[in-house]
């Protein structure tokens, strides 16, 4: 009998070490902060990571992350919510609310291991991507949603330019404004 307790609390202890071991490895993406003046004003797509430094899932998939940050540096807005503890959980509710992303926070609470594609302007999630280790399926999510949004913008100054006066449109025409 003690022999079994010995072994058990070998077990337990090396179970213990590994995810103490697990965690250390698999720390939180850093991303840009996004300055409150870019929230209200940019029309970037949201690209949110559901991290949690205990997920197997998000170990996996760091590598990948990485590899989004580079490709889309400077043409979408990261976001990294961090599941980890109830402490990060509440900073990461609090992020989210700043960027106008709550009703996303409010649904996806505590999910890990997934990425998110958001449009920029209505904050819907477009696309999600679960587990993926595959930089292609990051950009058949993240690059359709970038065009849409060149689409919206384009429209939109298409009807500012329309609720211009014929006068104001020929002074943007000769470069006088």
């Amino acid at each position: 009998m003690r022999q079994l307790r010995s072994v058990l609390m070998i077990a337990l202890a090396s179970v213990v070490s590994a995810g103490a071991i697990a965690i250390v490895a698999n720390p939180t993406p850093h991303v840009p902060d996004i300055p409150a003046a870019e929230v209200s004003a940019s029309t970037r797509p949201y690209v949110v990571k559901l991290h949690a430094r205990w997920c197997p899932v998000c170990m996996v998939t760091k590598g990948v992350w990485s590899d989004v940050q580079a490709a889309y540096a400077g043409r979408v807005r990261f976001v990294v919510l961090d599941f980890t503890t109830a402490a990060t959980t509440e900073e990461s509710r609090i992020e989210a609310k700043r960027l106008g992303l709550d009703a996303m926070f409010a649904e996806y609470a505590g999910v890990t291991g997934s990425g998110l594609v958001l449009d920029g302007v209505s904050k819907e999630v477009k696309h999600e991507l679960h587990g993926s280790r595959d930089l292609a399926e990051y950009r058949a999510a993240i690059d359709p949603t970038i065009a849409q949004t060149r689409v919206t913008e384009r429209r939109r100054s298409d009807r500012a330019d329309q609720a211009l006066s014929p006068q104001d449109r020929m002074g943007t025409l000769d470069g006088q404004r």
